[in-house]
């Protein structure tokens, strides 16, 4: 009876000890894909200050067309720019809050939303 008992807490400890190892795998990973959305989220910010820039300048005399074209380009990489910095800026901040205060699995559904963030194609 008593072997039985401690045969069945050690099962259970180890049994504990992996899901804490598995936790600590996914939090290095939550850090990575974290890590990675602020890094393109302040790529993101410098390129829409560039954009930005490139509207205020004067336009020289150039047929309407191009000058068309040149502001509607600048207009979307803006847009689309400030678009990523939101997204990734949400991203960052969201998935760790989600990972520590969520429901149980919520580490696993943090890591795997960061995973399909990273893997969208481009």
């Amino acid at each position: 009876q008593k072997s039985s008992t401690m045969l069945y807490a050690d099962k259970r400890a180890l049994e504990t000890n992996l899901k804490v190892e598995l936790l600590e795998i996914r939090e290095k990973e939550l850090n990575f894909y974290t890590n990675n959305c602020q890094n393109i989220g302040t790529q993101a910010a410098m390129l829409a200050g560039f954009a930005f820039a490139g509207m205020m300048q004067p336009l020289p005399d150039q047929p309407e067309v191009l000058r068309v074209l040149f502001l509607v380009s600048t207009v979307s990489a803006l847009g689309l720019q400030l678009v990523t910095v939101v997204t990734t800026t949400l991203l960052s901040m969201l998935s760790p809050g989600l990972a520590l205060r969520g429901p149980d699995g919520s580490m696993e559904r943090a890591v795997e939303g960061g995973y399909a963030a990273e893997m969208q194609p481009r």
